[in-house]
């Protein structure tokens, strides 16, 4: 009995051996065969937005690239929630993406009670460009630079303000900036990037942090002056514009980033052939230069540099929440 057990266990360990392998071989396989049904693509905002533009943009290149089409489906409502929380409750299959930007770094910012963790029940896939947004000021301000609107602020405790739409990525970044040059600066509300742009260039408010696909017409006409840009590189729209490392406030960094979501425990993979899809679309010519209309950067990242970035930006904006003591939404 003695000399049986020694065989029976290596025989035994030889068919576990073999199962894990098999297991091992489906898994890679239905990776490999991903996708083999439509995908669908969810936006978190109603049709026209940036969101959805981008989302139209991508999306019949990565139908072209994978062979099946991807269904774009608008889910908009309570400020993206509501579409951000169905791809976080959907199959971690790939077959449901989300096109999401500021929605997906703002929200856990402003909002407590959330029916969807950010962090773990959405998973990061790949970058499709950042927006950076620019610091504006009203020609009428004696300052030609960043440094000089900092120390104007500086001596003049009080007096300047500042609009941004409402508890959004602008009024964020504009408290970013208050918090981090320990400035007294005044946030007028406005709704939306439209009305604050006209208080903007009309000198109903000195300054703003935005989007620049807010201010283009009105930068050409000399209406309104941009100081420096919030992001990694300079845009070839704004090629005289530093970046705000240029002009010495490396830490001055915000605005939009695109980019593709899956649920989480969706497997490796897939997000490595839905990265590696979306990498390859943004690079080409005529799909830059789509997304650079729409006042976007391409920036390809792998999964992981994509996933950090957007965990540190969630950090980043709920810092300034909770020191800014800004009133936090319920969902």
């Amino acid at each position: 009995m003695m000399t049986n057990r020694p065989f029976c266990n290596v025989r035994f360990c030889m068919l576990l051996l073999g199962a894990v392998v098999s297991m091992l071989g489906l898994v890679q396989g239905a990776g490999a065969e991903y996708p083999d049904k439509p995908i669908r693509g969810i936006v978190p905002f109603a049709p026209g937005g940036a969101n959805d533009v981008m989302a139209r943009v991508i999306s019949p290149y990565i139908t072209r690239q994978l062979g099946q089409t991807v269904i774009v489906e608008n889910r908009p409502g309570a400020n993206g929630h509501i579409g951000i929380e169905a791809t976080a409750k959907s199959k971690p299959d790939g077959y449901t993406i989300l096109y999401s930007a500021t929605a997906s770094t703002v929200l856990p910012a402003v909002t407590k009670n959330m029916r969807y963790d950010p962090i773990k029940d959405i998973q990061p896939v790949a970058e499709i460009g950042q927006g950076p947004y620019a610091v504006y000021i009203n020609p009428k301000l004696p300052v030609n630079s960043l440094k000089e609107l900092v120390e104007y602020a500086r001596k003049n405790p009080g007096k300047l303000n500042a609009g941004a739409g409402g508890v959004s990525g602008t009024r964020l970044a504009v408290e970013l900036f208050k918090i981090q040059n320990n400035l007294q600066l005044e946030i007028i509300s406005y709704n939306g990037n439209g009305p604050t742009a006209t208080a903007v260039v009309g000198g109903v408010v000195d300054m703003a942090i935005m989007d620049v696909s807010a201010f283009v017409g009105h930068l050409q006409s000399g209406r309104v002056k941009a100081l420096a840009l919030a992001g990694e590189k300079r845009l070839p729209s704004l090629p005289d514009v530093p970046t705000t490392a240029e002009a010495g406030f490396p830490d001055l960094r915000a605005g939009a980033i695109f980019g593709v979501y899956v649920a989480a425990g969706t497997p490796n993979p897939i997000l490595q052939k839905l990265n590696a899809t979306v990498n390859g679309i943004i690079v080409m010519p005529e799909v830059t230069e789509q997304l650079r209309k729409l006042g976007a950067e391409p920036n390809p990242k792998t999964v992981e540099q994509f996933s950090a970035l957007i965990r540190k930006e969630i950090e980043t904006w709920r810092d300034v929440v909770a020191k800014a003591k800004l009133p936090m939404e319920e969902y």
